[in-house]
């Protein structure tokens, strides 16, 4: 069975969105203390107060980690050099904001949980639980806006290979689409998202011969969704 849908185009904003932070994060407590460096660094990190010990910085109070785009904030972050991970929590947010010139938009993404683990080693993101990300995008002009909520209890991204998965009352919605599973992929290089357990999508389409606007419902154990044909399968 094959049907249009829409709701799951939104995770390819997603994956283009989401940027592992971590990739650049190099601390290097008590060496050249107060060197000040030619270049701007890639990642600037501030907080209230700071403690190293066994090469693990801990961060207390207003953290904030920016580079280019992205600003992390939380208020409370414990950062490794050796091997290079960082977790953030205590209301832990990720943004994003991004310019897109050949397409005339702008984009913004906000990702939200209890936990959110940069693990820079195994170029790896995980975020746990109460996981609630959110994108929208604006044209240049302000003619067009759009928007997609997705929540789940756990997200896991892989940088390097683009995959994206949410685990655990997976739940994702639009302005005219909704969505929901156990479970949802995101397979970058075949534009495929794959949502399985209980599977749910319900949108609206274009009836040509009333000219309204008509609820469509799609369900089965697995949805596969392809985001460039608009296509999905229900099994």
């Amino acid at each position: 069975m094959k049907k249009r849908v829409t709701i799951l185009s939104g995770i390819a904003l997603l994956c283009i969105a989401l940027s592992v932070m971590a990739a650049e994060i190099s601390f290097e407590p008590a060496s050249n203390t107060f060197y000040i460096p030619e270049t701007k660094p890639d990642i600037v990190i501030t907080a209230n107060t700071m403690l190293v010990k066994d090469g693990i910085a801990t961060l207390e109070g207003d953290v904030r980690a920016t580079r280019e785009g992205d600003i992390l904030t939380c208020n409370r972050a414990l950062v490794s050099n050796s091997p290079r991970w960082l977790l953030a929590s205590l209301t832990p947010r990720l943004y994003r904001r991004e310019t897109i010139p050949e397409q005339k938009l702008i984009r913004e993404s906000n990702l939200e949980a209890r936990c959110i683990f940069f693990d820079n080693e195994n170029a790896r993101f995980n975020a746990s639980d109460s996981v609630n990300v959110k994108i929208e995008e604006r044209s240049w002009d302000l003619a067009t806006y759009s928007w997609v909520i997705i929540s789940a209890d756990e997200m896991l991204g892989f940088r390097d290979s683009g995959r994206l998965i949410f685990s655990g009352n997976v739940r994702i919605k639009d302005k005219d689409s909704y969505g929901r599973g156990h479970r949802l992929d995101y397979l970058n290089e075949s534009s495929t998202a794959i949502l399985t357990g209980d599977a749910m999508v319900e949108t609206q389409e274009l009836d040509k011969k009333t000219g309204k606007m008509e609820k469509r419902r799609l369900e089965g154990q697995k949805i596969t969704y392809n985001t460039e044909t608009k296509e999905a399968v229900s099994e």
